[in-house]
C-alpha cells in the first residue's frame, strides 16, 4: 500500500490502494480436466455442447477464461457472443461470435425459412473449423432471447461431427419454469455430445487459498480473513469485494467499533433480485432478514404484526425469485447470509439493537430445552448484551463444534471473546477450543497463535496445566510448520514452576519428549519419558501421549515387540479421548509397520484412520492419513494404491509435513512410473520449496529425478541437506540408499555410519539387507562390480524378507538378475523400469551418468513427442504452442532428452533419429 503525502490544504488522508484481485487461478481442477477432453473430442470432429451453471459471481467466466488461455499457443481459434440484459437483437451472441471469425457473416443473404438460415450460418462456423478448430463462447444464457436460444439449439444438434465446442454459461437461480432457457438447455441437453458443470462455491483449502493470493501484499488478521470467508460463503466475487472493502478500511484506519458495510458493488448486485418486489413485500422480507438467515413464520408474524396466512404471498414470491427456501414447514432461510446483510443494511444501529432484543427475549422464553442456541446467540450479540452474548455464543460454538461445522463455531467462539472484562480463564478456555478447531482446518499458523495467546491467558490465571498444554501446542505445532528445535519455551517453564504440579510438568516433559523423537534423539526422548511422574499416568490425554511416544521409541530403536505392546496401549487410551486421537494413532502407526515390513497392519491401520477422519469430518486426519499412506504402499511396492493415496492431498495443505510426505512419495511415484504428469505436480512444483529445507523423506525421489534431468551436483547437495545430524535414523532406508548411489564421499560414510548404529540397535530390521545394497552401490561407485554382485544378491534376500519389492528389484538388477527384477518391476508398475529394462529400439537409448557407468533410460511419452517435433527442425517456441505447453517445459525436456540420448543439439538429434530409422 502506498500512502501519499498529506496536501498542506487538505484535512483529510489521500490513499493510494493497489487492487485486491486474486491472480492466479485456483482450484476448478475436475472442472477445466473435464473441459480439456470434450477440447480433445472436438479437435477429434466430436464436437460437443457444454453448460456452465453457477450463481453469480461464482467464477464461470473466470473458468472459461483459464480454459482459453491454456489454448494460446494452440491451433484452436476462440470467439465470444455474450447475451445481453437488455437491447440484445435476435441471434445476435452467435451472429456476434460468427463475426469474429469472418466479418462477411454480418451480410447473410435472405433465407426463405428459419431452418435454412440456421442452416447457413452452421455451414459457416462449420467452414472454419474445417481449417482450424473452434471454441464458442455464448456467456449469460439466462439473458438470451428466444431466438438466440432456438439457433443455439439448432448449432447444438449440429455440431457433433464438427470440430467446435460450444461453451454456454448462465446462473440457475434466474431460470425459473417458464424461462425460454430452461426448455432450451433440457432439449440441448438430451443430445449425446452435451455436458454440464455446476460450479460450486470455493471451500476450505482453495478458499483460504484464494484469499491469500488476494490479499498478497496486504495484511489483515485472521479474524478479519475468517469473517470474510465466512461471510463470502465460497462465492469467488463476493469474497473478493469483501476483501477489498476489509483493506480500504484498513487503509482509512476506521475505528474497530464502526459498523461494518457490504460493499457497493455486492450490495447492488444481491438487491437486484428485490427489483420486482412492491414496498410492502419488500418490508416484510426486511424484517425476516432482521430475524436472522434462517427463520420462522410465526416469529416473523410477531416482529411484523401481521398474520401469519398474510405474509405466506411475499415469502412464496420471494422464494420464486431464489431469495429464500422453505426448509420445512414454516421455516425458511435465505440463500446467501450476503443477502440478509445487505437487506438490514438501511437501518441505523439504534433501530437494530431493540429489533434484536424484542427477537432475543420472545426467543428466550420458549423452553430451556427448545431454545434456538444460534439465534439467540447472535440476537443477543446484534442486541448489545454483552454478558447473554458470551454465554449463548460460547453454547452456540460448543454446539457448532459438535456437529462439525469448524468455521460456524470458531465464528461463534469468536463473538464470545469480544466484551471487555472477560477473566483471563474463562479467555483461555475459548482460545484454547478455537485453536484446537484451527489445526483441525489445517490452519497451522492460526492454529499457533491461538494456542500461544490461550496459554499466555492461563499463565495469567495461574492455570498452569492448562498453561502447559498449550505452550506443548505450540512447540509441536511450530515444529510441523519448518520451525526447528521449539522445545526450549517448554524447559524454561518447567524451570520456573514446582513439583506440585505434577500434571503441568508431566505435559511438558513429554512435549519435549515428541520434539526429540520428531528430531530422532530417541535416548533423549526416553528420558524425558522417565521423568513423567507416576500420579499423571491417569489423565487420558497424557496417556495418549506417553505410549505414542513409547511407541516411536521403541520403533527407532528396532524393538518390535515393544512396539507392539506400547501400540496397544496407546490405541487404547485414544480411544478413551476422541476419534482425532484414534486417527492419528493409526495413521502414525502405519508408518511404524511399514518400518518393521509388517506391510498388512499398516495398509490396515491406514483404512481405519481414513475411516474415522471421514466420519468425524476431521480433514486435518484425512490428509495426514493418505500423506503416510502413499509413503506405506510405495515401500509395500502397491504404486497403483500410492498414487490413489497422493492424490488425496491437496498441494495446498498447510500441513508441512503433509506436504513433505505427498512430495516425498509424488516424486518416487512419478520416478517408477515415468509419469510426467506426477512429476510436474510434485518434483517441479515443489523443488523450490523442498530444495531449500529438505526432510529425508524426499531425498530419495528428488535426488533420482535430479540425476535424470543431468543435475547431478543437485543431487548431491539436496542429500547433503537430507541427511539430519541426529542420534539415529530408522525407516527412512530408499533415502540412504540414494546417498549411495548419488551422495557425495563424506556424505555416504555419514549414510553409512546410520545405518550401522540402526543394525547394532536391532536383531533384524530393513536396514541390515539395506547396509548390505548400499555397500554394493559403493563397490559399483569404485568400479568393483565383481564384488558389489553377492552382496547386493544377499540384500535382494533380505529385502524379499521384508516384502519390499521395488528395493528387491533394484538390488536383484545389480546382481545380475535383469529378468527377476524385470519381473518384479511388472509386478509392481514401475513402468519407467520396465521400459528401461525391456531393451526395445524404441524405449531404450543408452547414456553415461556421473560414475562412467553405461545406464539405459527410458524417453518418457512427452520427450518423445518433443524430441520428433525439434528433429523435425521445429523451435521451442513452435513446440510450446503445439503441445499447449510453456516454452520453460519444453526447454526442461528437450534438456533431458539431449542427456538420455548423449546429444548436445538439434543437429545431432536429427543425425540420431536418422541412424535409428
Amino acid at each position: 500500500m502506498l500512502q501519499a503525502s498529506k496536501p498542506k490544504a487538505a484535512n483529510h488522508l489521500f490513499v493510494i490502494v493497489r487492487p485486491v484481485l486474486c491472480r492466479p487461478f485456483v482450484g476448478r481442477r475436475a472442472e477445466l480436466a473435464y473441459l480439456r477432453e470434450r477440447r480433445l473430442e472436438g479437435g477429434a470432429s466430436r464436437g460437443s455442447v457444454v453448460f456452465i451453471a453457477g450463481a453469480a459471481g461464482v467464477g464461470k467466466s473466470r473458468l472459461i477464461a483459464e480454459f482459453c488461455r491454456s489454448l494460446t499457443y494452440s491451433r484452436w481459434r476462440i470467439t465470444f457472443g455474450p447475451c445481453r440484459e437488455f437491447g440484445g437483437g435476435p441471434y445476435g451472441p452467435i451472429l456476434s461470435a460468427l463475426s469474429n471469425l469472418d466479418p462477411s457473416a454480418s451480410r447473410l443473404r435472405p433465407a426463405d425459412s428459419k431452418r435454412q438460415y440456421f442452416e447457413a450460418i452452421v455451414e459457416r462456423f462449420a467452414a472454419i473449423a474445417a481449417r482450424k478448430a473452434l471454441v464458442i463462447v455464448i456467456e449469460d444464457l439466462h439473458w438470451a432471447d428466444a431466438a438466440t436460444l432456438d439457433l443455439l439449439e439448432y448449432l447444438g444438434s449440429q455440431v457433433r461431427r464438427m470440430r467446435v465446442l460450444i461453451l454456454a454459461s448462465f446462473r440457475p437461480d434466474d431460470l425459473h419454469a417458464d424461462h425460454p432457457a430452461t426448455a432450451a438447455i433440457a432439449k440441448i441437453a438430451r443430445h449425446a455430445q452435451a455436458g454440464r458443470i455446476d460450479l460450486e462455491p470455493l471451500e476450505g483449502v482453495e478458499l483460504r487459498t484464494f484469499i491469500d493470493e488476494a490479499l498478497s501484499g496486504f495484511a489483515l488478521s485472521r479474524e478479519i480473513r475468517q469473517a470474510v470467508a465466512l461471510a463470502g460463503e465460497g462465492n469467488p466475487f463476493f469474497t473478493e469485494e469483501l476483501l477489498k472493502n476489509a483493506v480500504q478500511q484498513a487503509a482509512e484506519a476506521r475505528s474497530r467499533g464502526e459498523r461494518w458495510q457490504i460493499p457497493h458493488s455486492v450490495r447492488t448486485a444481491l438487491l437486484e433480485r428485490l427489483r420486482p418486489f412492491g414496498t410492502q413485500e419488500r418490508d416484510v422480507v426486511t424484517q425476516a432478514a432482521v430475524i436472522g438467515r434462517t427463520f420462522s413464520l410465526d416469529l416473523l408474524a410477531t416482529i411484523t404484526g401481521v398474520e401469519p396466512e398474510h405474509l405466506l404471498s411475499t415469502l412464496r414470491r420471494a422464494r420464486d425469485f431464489q431469495l429464500i427456501d422453505e426448509i420445512e414447514p414454516g421455516v425458511f432461510r435465505f440463500r446467501h447470509g450476503l443477502t440478509r446483510e445487505a437487506l438490514c443494511g438501511d437501518f441505523l444501529r439504534a433501530e437494530l439493537r431493540p429489533l434484536h432484543r424484542k427477537i432475543a427475549l420472545t426467543l428466550e422464553s420458549a423452553p430451556e430445552g427448545k431454545r434456538p442456541i444460534e439465534a439467540l446467540a447472535y440476537h443477543w450479540w446484534a442486541a448489545g448484551d454483552a454478558e447473554r452474548s458470551a454465554h449463548y455464543n460460547e453454547l452456540a460454538g460448543d454446539a457448532a463444534r459438535g456437529a462439525y461445522a469448524h468455521d460456524d463455531a470458531i465464528a461463534f467462539y469468536g463473538r464470545a471473546l469480544e466484551p471487555k472484562g472477560i477473566d483471563a480463564l474463562a479467555r483461555g478456555s475459548i482460545l484454547e477450543k478455537i485453536a484446537n478447531l484451527r489445526l483441525v482446518l489445517s490452519q497451522a499458523e492460526e492454529g499457533q497463535a491461538t494456542y500461544s495467546a490461550a496459554a499466555d491467558s492461563f499463565r495469567s490465571a495461574a492455570a498452569f496445566e492448562r498453561e502447559a498444554t498449550c505452550r506443548v501446542r505450540v512447540a509441536m505445532t511450530a515444529y510441523t510448520i519448518g520451525l526447528a528445535d521449539t522445545s526450549a519455551p517448554l524447559e524454561g517453564m518447567l524451570s520456573r514452576i514446582d513439583a506440585s504440579e505434577y500434571l503441568a510438568r508431566a505435559r511438558l516433559h513429554l512435549g519435549i519428549a515428541w520434539l526429540a523423537l520428531a528430531l530422532r534423539f530417541p535416548s533423549r526422548a526416553q528420558e524425558h519419558l522417565a521423568a513423567l511422574d507416576p500420579r499423571a499416568a491417569g489423565a487420558t490425554d497424557i496417556a495418549v501421549r506417553y505410549h505414542h511416544v513409547a511407541a516411536g521409541v521403541a520403533t527407532a530403536l528396532g524393538d518390535v515387540d515393544r512396539f507392539r505392546r506400547e501400540y496397544a496401549d496407546w490405541l487404547e487410551a485414544a480411544r478413551a479421548h476422541g476419534d482425532g486421537a484414534v486417527a492419528g494413532a493409526y495413521y502414525n502407526g502405519a508408518k511404524y509397520f511399514s518400518s518393521f515390513g509388517l506391510h498388512d497392519k499398516a495398509h490396515e491401520s491406514v483404512d481405519r484412520a481414513l475411516r474415522i477422519a471421514r466420519e468425524s469430518r476431521n480433514r486435518h486426519a484425512e490428509e495426514c492419513a493418505h500423506a503416510t499412506a502413499a509413503l506405506c504402499y510405495i515401500l509395500s511396492g502397491d504404486l497403483q494404491r500410492a498414487r490413489e493415496a497422493v492424490e488425496a492431498v491437496p498441494t495446498t495443505t498447510d500441513n508441512r509435513v503433509n506436504t513433505i510426505f505427498a512430495a516425498a512419495a509424488g516424486a518416487m511415484l512419478g520416478a517408477y512410473l515415468g509419469d510426467e504428469g506426477l512429476i510436474e505436480k510434485w518434483f517441479d512444483g515443489f523443488e523450490d520449496t523442498i530444495v531449500a529445507a529438505p526432510e529425508i523423506e524426499c531425498g530419495s525421489g528428488f535426488a533420482e529425478l535430479l540425476v535424470r534431468r543431468g543435475r547431478h551436483d543437485d543431487a548431491a547437495a539436496l542429500l547433503h541437506r537430507v541427511l539430519p545430524d541426529c542420534e539415529l535414523v530408522r525407516g527412512d532406508v530408499p533415502a540412504l540408499l540414494a546417498v549411495a548411489s548419488y551422495g557425495a564421499d563424506g556424505d555416504r560414510d555419514r549414510a553409512r555410519e546410520y545405518l550401522l548404529r540402526a543394525t547394532q540397535t536391532a536383531a533384524d530390521s530393513l536396514e541390515h539387507p539395506a547396509l548390505a545394497f548400499f555397500d554394493a552401490l559403493s563397490y559399483v561407485r569404485a568400479g568393483r562390480a565383481d564384488e558389489a554382485r553377492p552382496l547386493a544378491r544377499s540384500a535382494a534376500e533380505g529385502f524379499r524378507r521384508f516384502r519390499t519389492p521395488l528395493l528387491e528389484a533394484s538390488a536383484l538388477e545389480l546382481a545380475g538378475d535383469v529378468e527377476g527384477a524385470l519381473s518384479l518391476y511388472r509386478r509392481c508398475g514401475a513402468a519407467y523400469h520396465v521400459h528401461r529394462l525391456e531393451g526395445t529400439a524404441a524405449d531404450k537409448v543408452s547414456a553415461f551418468d556421473s560414475i562412467g557407468n553405461t545406464e539405459t533410460s527410458a524417453l518418457s511419452s512427452r520427450e518423445r513427442e518433443i524430441a520428433v517435433l525439434a528433429a523435425r527442425g521445429h523451435s521451442n517456441l513452435e513446440i510450446a504452442r503445439s503441445l499447449s505447453i510453456s516454452h520453460k517445459t519444453v526447454e526442461k525436456h528437450l534438456g533431458s532428452v539431449y542427456l538420455k540420448l548423449g546429444v548436445t543439439s538439434r543437429r545431432a538429434l536429427r543425425s540420431y533419429a536418422t541412424a535409428e530409422r
